[in-house]
């Protein structure tokens, strides 16, 4: 299949312009203590049937799964080669929660964050909805070429917004056959992110009694309780490190106490517990060690509970799908590109866990985790082309 023509006759201004009209679609988690959002949640509801779905149809004849938990995967390939690819992106929008005008989907100069270029701004660009429309862009390329593909290809739009793989676990679920590799397309900066830690959340909840602040020996302050669990914590001691991954930890990232009421010290303090895990790591041992570390906190009434967890992910960087995404994203830019291993959870080992070999690829752009989010151009074209360069040579 000569892949150079077929590259070169993607419609740039088709995916400009869908990023601009997804870009002014709110889909982001609300702001507060908490952090998940449902895959069937209104807003994700409205965001995939309403927006996502009709443009697959308008693309023309694709065919669709319709997986469980709200999500579409498009099935492409005639099945003739047994080589079978998964290429996912996300809809929930985590981040850049204080930009201005969020939903805008304006086009202006990023000089101020560094890129000295024309970039489309708007919640959730580099996350996932340039990459909603990189995928959308490749799909009528296909159509509008007839291109055909001698493998299986899935595009999956996943739904997962609770910090864990049960989207992904639902759309493998869907899948006629098992994918040989998964390329999932997140912000990286245009580097591929080959692997990450795991991560379990630990729930404790530390109960006291309320007191008015003014006679503070008649009750038992939560406050006091939690500041007793993360001392605790800081002296719990996690050995070993794997060498592409970095240590484990175990660390607070949010406290909320109840009730919240004038003067008045409270009865119960909630925590969540960050537990990076590496591979080989069991998220219920890892619970367990937070629990010991504890341990018994009398006169306070404690319950410490296993939540949501994700799995590390590593990939083998001689995999056929690292080596065509390589060899894709050198065509396009005239070198190799970086490769990192994140400190961060993502959803590359849900894959993983399930036998899939997966890494993580996209574009860059954004001025930091809660200002603005914008991505050049110039990243969405160079990606959109990568993206399909790989497909077409991964068979």
């Amino acid at each position: 299949m000569p892949v150079e023509p077929i590259v070169n006759a993607l419609d740039f201004n088709y995916l400009t312009n869908t990023l601009q009209e997804l870009a002014r679609v709110p889909a982001a988690v609300p702001m507060g203590t908490e952090v998940f959002m449902e895959p069937d949640d209104p807003i994700l509801v409205r965001y995939v049937q309403e927006e996502i779905k009709p443009r697959l149809t308008a693309i023309g004849d694709v065919n669709l799964i319709e997986a469980p938990q709200n999500q579409i995967v498009v099935n492409i390939g005639n099945g003739s080669h047994d080589k079978v690819f998964l290429v996912q992106v996300y809809t929930p929008v985590q981040h850049h929660n204080l930009m201005d005008d969020p939903w805008s989907g304006k086009v202006e100069n990023g000089g101020a964050w560094g890129y000295d270029e024309r970039c489309i701004f708007g919640q959730g660009v580099t996350q996932n909805k340039s990459h909603q429309a990189i995928v959308l862009t490749i799909l009528k390329l296909f159509q509008d070429h007839n291109v055909a593909l001698d493998g299986q290809l899935y595009i999956a739009f996943n739904n997962e917004g609770r910090s864990s793989h049960s989207c992904t676990e639902s759309i493998l679920s869907a899948l006629p056959r098992k994918p040989d590799f998964a390329l999932l397309l997140t912000a990286t900066g245009e580097k591929i992110s080959m692997g990450n830690r795991g991560r379990v959340d630990v729930n404790v909840t530390v109960r006291g009694k309320a007191v008015h602040s003014s006679v503070p020996s008649t009750g038992l302050s939560a406050i006091e309780g939690a500041w007793e669990v993360i001392k605790r914590l800081k002296e719990l001691e996690l050995p070993g490190s794997h060498e592409k991954l970095g240590r484990r930890h175990a660390i607070p990232y949010q406290v909320i106490y109840e009730p919240l009421a004038p003067h008045t010290l409270p009865e119960t303090a909630f925590l969540r517990i960050d537990r990076r895990l590496l591979p080989g790591d069991d998220p219920a041992t890892a619970t367990d060690e937070v629990r010991q570390a504890i341990g018994d906190l009398t006169p306070f009434q404690v319950t410490v509970e296993q939540g949501n967890h994700m799995w590390p992910a590593i990939c083998d960087p001689m995999e056929i799908g690292v080596r065509r995404l390589m060899s894709a994203h050198e065509a396009v830019h005239g070198d190799a590109p970086g490769v990192y291993y994140g400190q961060g959870t993502f959803d590359a080992g849900g894959p993983c866990a399930a036998g899939i070999p997966a890494v993580m690829y996209g574009v860059g752009g954004a001025g930091g985790v809660l200002e603005a989010d914008f991505v050049p151009i110039s990243h969405l074209e160079r990606v959109a082309r990568t993206v399909a360069r790989t497909i077409l040579t991964f068979y």
